[in-house]
């Protein structure tokens, strides 16, 4: 197939039109009264039922909404993104920026009443560092004195350097100094954590307290009357729905019954341009689309496989003829709007396609692939029309130009997330990542051969240690030339191949305010209000 063979297989995309459940009632004091009879719910687009509403556990994009608005960390994010106070008042730092000292808030309070204190984050930090646990979260607190030593099982997780210094004040010891740690802070794996108590949702810490659940529908969460700034909550219920189904979505949305979408289909943008401007949201998003290659089995255990198999694919292509909303090439991990950092170039990504299938064809040719032994590959991801259309896409151009056979399975999310973290039926595999935070780190880790979130199997003594010397930098030069120079090596194994970087599209209802754009895509459902009634739009 030529060149003009895939653009007709894009071309023929565009043209695509687009179980058990439990009921819970408020904790004995929430007051869920509202100034009407009627309570103000703000309904979500949410994609996918959450895997777990664990924050130790919760992983997915669908599941950490739901945990920003059922619990609240040491800090919280506002409605810009931005880290502001949340269960602590305030903070402070040692001159060295090794020692973080934490004042817990009075008024901060669990859904069942009980007080907020300091022991509650020790227990939630050394369930991260326990590797018993397997938190895919720990990894991002490796900065934390002790926290690499117990995750590698070579101290307990009694040793991690967060302690209590009064009921109301918690001390947190850094290995290196960490500027962003209360950026980092605000992720919802740091929140509180009970021992007394199952962490399922049913006692929660933030603004809102889980109210139903019903798998493959919704998740219903209510106004938590004990949430220390209960007052400034306007919303009385927000109701998360479970559609993965975009066309769906959108068609839901335009009858009235949705107030915000997760998404939009790519094949409606055009469309929705025209005709709904007013309410339809594009904006920079620190988050990138790639496909991971499980190298623990052949033939992706070859990198000269791996990077032939990225060489191959025309991501200009994909950015203008699949995703169409203002999305742009990656051949990088770390997006290129990230602050400070100098990514790596790649030339021979950015190289003309021409030159590109050359070199992929002769490394192909050396790993023993070629017209007369065929590599022959299986593509998983989440069905949805996005992911079915690039499916089709990059399947089609690894026939053209590496003469490549693709076997395309779409499976239901959870299920890949649980095929991609066993690695026993993958190989090519879906995949996508978004910033827990502004900084480089957020997406290098999660490469680091230690990291539970990494599905590929690779692992690099040298990468490893490039991200550790980039942790204990002594300035902030040293740190991003280690971090370049780490995402420059797995640029050239390949474990995965960016495709692009996103944006944030979504449809938001005139009535809702509250909403505000910004690169890391995060709305909690605390600043939304409704500022005028919905019956009027």
């Amino acid at each position: 197939m030529r060149r003009g063979g895939v653009l007709g297989v894009l071309l023929a995309l565009a043209g695509l039109a687009g179980g058990a459940w439990f009921a819970l009632q408020p904790a004995p004091d929430s007051d869920q009264a509202t100034s009407s009879d009627r309570p103000i719910e703000f309904v979500r687009g949410n994609s996918a039922d959450p895997e777990s509403l664990d924050p130790l556990y919760a992983r997915s994009e669908p599941a950490l909404n739901i945990m920003r608005d059922l619990h609240e960390g040491l800090v919280s994010l506002d409605a810009a993104g931005v880290p502001v106070p949340g269960a602590a008042r305030r903070w402070t730092e040692s001159a060295d920026a090794l020692a973080w000292r934490f004042e817990i808030d009075p008024a901060a309070r669990w859904s069942d009443g009980r007080p907020v204190v300091a022991a509650d984050f020790v227990t939630t930090f050394q369930a991260l560092g326990d590797p018993t646990l397997a938190s895919p979260h720990g990894a991002l607190f490796l900065s934390i004195e002790g926290m690499a030593d117990a995750l590698a099982g070579r101290a307990a997780p009694a040793e991690i350097g967060v302690s209590v210094v009064a009921e109301d004040q918690l001390e947190i010891r850094l290995a290196a100094p960490l500027p962003w740690l209360p950026a980092l802070l605000a992720h919802p794996a740091a929140s509180p954590r009970r021992s007394d108590v199952p962490n399922d949702g049913l006692v929660s810490s933030g603004p809102f307290l889980l109210g139903e659940r019903v798998p493959g529908s919704h998740v219903l969460l209510l106004r938590n009357a004990a949430y220390r700034d209960a007052a400034t909550v306007a919303i009385d219920r927000v109701r998360y729905l479970s559609l993965g189904d975009q066309a769906s979505e959108l068609s839901r949305y335009r009858a009235g019954e949705i107030d915000m979408t997760y998404t939009v289909p790519v094949s409606r943008v055009p469309w929705l341009r025209e005709h709904l401007a007013q309410e339809f949201r594009v904006s920079p998003y620190l988050a990138v689309y790639f496909y991971g290659f499980n190298t623990r089995r052949p033939p992706l255990d070859d990198p000269r496989v791996r990077r032939a198999l990225s060489l191959a694919i025309d991501r200009d292509l994909i950015a203008s003829r699949i995703t169409g909303a203002g999305e742009q090439p990656a051949c990088t991990l770390v997006p290129p709007v990230m602050p400070g950092y100098p990514s790596p170039p790649d030339p021979a990504c950015e190289a003309r396609r021409r030159d590109r299938i050359e070199r992929a064809l002769a490394l192909m040719d050396e790993a023993g692939f070629g017209p007369d032994r065929p590599l022959e590959l299986e593509i998983r991801y989440n069905t949805g029309e996005l992911h079915d259309r690039l499916a089709v896409a990059v399947g089609a151009m690894w026939q053209e130009g590496l003469g490549v056979k693709t076997r395309l399975v779409g499976e239901e999310f959870r299920v890949l997330l649980d095929n991609v973290r066993l690695g026993e039926v993958t190989q090519v595999y879906r995949g996508s990542w978004i910033a827990d935070f502004a900084a480089p780190e957020s997406f290098l880790q999660i490469l680091a051969g230690d990291n539970p979130v990494n599905g590929t199997g690779w692992a690099d003594a040298r990468y490893d240690e490039l991200l550790a010397a980039a942790r204990t930098a002594d300035d902030e030069l040293a740190r991003m030339k280690a971090l370049a120079a780490a995402e420059a090596r797995a640029l050239e194994a390949a474990p995965l191949m960016p495709l692009f970087f996103y944006v944030s599209k979504k449809l938001v209802k005139p009535h809702v305010c509250g909403i505000v754009d910004n690169p890391l895509n995060v709305h909690p459902s605390r600043y939304v209000s409704f500022c005028r009634e919905a019956s009027s739009t």
